[in-house]
């Protein structure tokens, strides 16, 4: 029988602190100096996302929301057939047909969620701490799910293809550019929370 914890509990264990909210013991000494420690803390090498940036996302994510539903259902689609073992990690959809892929109401759900994320994260675009809370919590989460660090990377490159094709004759590559500085951003955090 597995060890079953508290919400509490699980959320202490994330941040390495004990129930009570403090910092857990550590029994080693840690003999680098306050400026090592910050440079190794990958949360203080946050990658830059311009102005100019958040105006083409923001922008962009009109005419993208319009079909939420077909843009994450190609965007999973396309990163089960490119990455098949990022598929076997999801259990309900391990060893599904790409046809039934493409019929799941769970896939749909999935892909709605992480969209989701997308949209929270442009909501609050210009309040960073939010963002960088929202996506911090997620990575998180992403650990007791045993999702690997690397595959953190890989939804970027499979959302924009999946939007170029929205986007028609709107799309540039400055566009381009920033949709991946975004997701750039997003997986940073994410691993970060991760390995952290």
């Amino acid at each position: 029988m597995g060890c079953v914890y508290s919400k509490n509990r699980k959320n202490a264990l994330r941040q390495n602190k004990s129930v009570t909210g403090q910092p857990r013991k550590k029994y080693l000494p840690d003999n680098r100096s306050n400026d090592e420690i910050n440079a190794s803390n990958p949360m203080n090498n946050i990658p830059e996302f311009t102005d100019r940036q958040k105006e083409l996302v923001t922008e962009s994510w009109k005419e993208i929301s319009k079909d939420l539903d077909q843009v994450g259902i190609q965007m999973f689609m396309r990163l089960f057939e490119s990455h098949p073992d990022v598929q076997d990690v999801f259990a309900p959809f391990k060893g599904m047909s790409a046809e039934d892929l493409s019929q799941s109401n769970q896939l749909r759900s999935h892909a709605m969620r992480v969209l989701g994320t997308v949209d929270k994260c442009l909501a609050n675009i210009h309040e960073p701490g939010k963002v960088i809370t929202t996506l911090h919590d997620l990575g998180a989460r992403h650990v007791m799910y045993t999702a690997k660090v690397d595959y953190m990377d890989l939804i970027g490159p499979q959302f924009i293809w999946a939007i170029q094709p929205v986007m028609g004759d709107q799309w540039t590559s400055e566009m381009e550019q920033a949709w991946s500085d975004l997701f750039k951003l997003i997986a940073h955090v994410m691993k970060a929370a991760m390995t952290f």
